[in-house]
């Protein structure tokens, strides 16, 4: 199972490097089949707070602070508000809204209609949106790297300042999932293990970056997001009946 988790985080890691967003998408689903959705969330926060960390590092000079501080500005508010909502809610109910969320924006992505308007207002909005849905789903990366999108920013311009605003969201939801008791030492060494995979395969992503075909790389993870995420649905069913 651990080398498993490595070679999954690996594969999260190269996809969210070179494209901005598709690691929770791979990672969240295989977590969650090993340790349950409840546990998942939180293994998955921590790895993606560190592998976010990794490509703020490297992009470091090429962030949009602006952007970024206009996206976190209600982002991390929402983030926390949904981050207790996660803890009340029913969990099997929960990861069968995830899949499906997952599923229509995949649909969405391959098809190119994701087109929003190059405003302030998308970057508030679609922070509120994001960190709701972060907190309350775990997962955020293709819908803040849609909002980052519409800046038309440079390749690592745009994953840095997306990376950024992602490992905010994050942070706030490691400190609510401790107040809630959701996180354990076990989960955040789990964590930890999970996101130096993911470090790596950010290193060697964003190394390769200018090389990288990123409309082919998006609809490898919408194809993979589809097909894991429909698979989870089908086993989630299985066991409700």
């Amino acid at each position: 199972m651990i080398w498993i988790l490595a070679i999954v985080g690996l594969i999260a890691g190269l996809l969210s490097g070179a494209v901005g967003f598709g690691g929770g998408m791979i990672l969240l689903p295989v977590i969650t089949y090993f340790y349950g959705i409840e546990v998942a969330v939180p293994v998955s926060t921590i790895a993606q707070l560190m592998s976010n960390l990794s490509r703020v590092g490297i992009g470091w000079k090429d962030i949009d602070w602006r952007a970024v501080g206009r996206f976190t500005l209600v982002a991390l508010p929402f983030t926390a508000l949904g981050a207790f909502g996660f803890a009340k809610v029913p969990k099997a109910p929960m990861t069968m809204v995830l899949c499906t969320f997952l599923i229509v924006f995949a649909i969405i992505k391959l098809r190119g209609k994701i087109h929003l308007p190059k405003r302030g207002a998308t970057m508030y909005i679609g922070g509120g949106l994001t960190g709701l849905i972060n907190g309350l789903m775990g997962i955020s990366g293709p819908l803040s790297s849609a909002v980052f999108l519409t800046l038309d920013l440079a390749p690592v311009a745009y994953i840095a300042s997306e990376a950024t605003a992602a490992a905010a969201m994050h942070v706030v939801k490691t400190i609510v999932y401790g107040k809630l008791d959701l996180m354990s030492w076990e989960i955040f060494f789990s964590g930890l293990g999970i996101g130096a995979a993911m470090i790596v395969g950010n290193i060697i992503a964003m190394h390769f970056i200018r090389n990288v075909h990123k409309k082919l790389y998006q609809r490898i993870v919408a194809a993979v997001m589809i097909a894991v995420s429909l698979w989870l649905i089908i086993s989630n069913l299985i066991t409700l009946l």
